[in-house]
């Protein structure tokens, strides 16, 4: 009698883990399905000649507004949000840019730092200094944090300070590194049929709901999924 209700409690727990997959299979599909058209652009007192913060706005979307109202003020500007590039190779291309979400490919430390700063609550970072190159300094550190994260070129002297919180967050650089889907996503632009400079976007906190419990069964169950749905 045991035996049949231990093999019952597997077979339930298997069903909850397939249930939960495949509802990331839902998500993944889902968020890649989202397509907007965006500007980007970059305003003085907010990055430095080696990188820092970029806006993006989009005419009236629906879309485009689910993102926009996850960020907290201090990380808005003329009705766009303040993102960050994630590669160092690609160019941005001339707007507008076709753009899509996608939930693969982003460092978990990454995602906790670029997080904290779409709330306004990202320690240490200068939201109120833009004349006196204050908002500047810290963008540049977290751009270079996030390269290194993201295992392209950076200032190691840059990234330190952020990289460390990450760092101290996660455990271990190696950890801070791995990527899995959770509350960020890269905007993935196209212009003119040629791939555009990645960057981030925040969709929110998992709210202890499915996403959530996605995260919990693993970076292997995880795995297949982000390599089927990558773009």
């Amino acid at each position: 009698m045991a035996r049949i209700k231990l093999v019952s409690q597997v077979h339930h727990n298997l069903v909850k883990k397939l249930i939960i997959l495949a509802a990331l299979a839902e998500f993944l599909v889902a968020q890649q399905c989202l397509a907007i058209v965006i500007n980007v652009s970059r305003t003085g007192g907010y990055y430095s000649d080696g990188g820092g913060e970029f806006t993006v706005t989009d005419p009236p979307d629906p879309i485009f507004d689910s993102i926009f109202n996850n960020y907290a003020g201090v990380a808005t500007l003329g009705g766009g949000f303040q993102t960050f590039c994630i590669s160092t190779s690609i160019h941005l291309k001339s707007n507008p840019l076709d753009a899509t979400l996608d939930p693969t490919g982003i460092a978990v430390g990454t995602a906790w730092l670029y997080g904290e700063f779409a709330m306004g609550t990202l320690a240490g970072y200068n939201y109120t200094d833009t004349s006196g190159g204050g908002r500047a300094h810290s963008a540049d550190q977290l751009q270079n944090a996030i390269w290194e994260l993201q295992g392209q070129s950076f200032d190691s002297s840059l990234a330190a300070f952020y990289v460390g919180l990450a760092v101290s967050h996660f455990g271990s650089l190696a950890d801070a590194m791995v990527t899995a889907p959770g509350g960020v996503d890269a905007l993935r632009m196209v212009s003119l049929g040629t791939d555009s400079q990645p960057m981030l976007a925040f969709v929110g906190v998992p709210d202890g709901g499915a996403t959530l419990l996605l995260l919990g069964l693993g970076l292997t169950s995880l795995g297949a999924f982000k390599w089927r749905f990558r773009v």
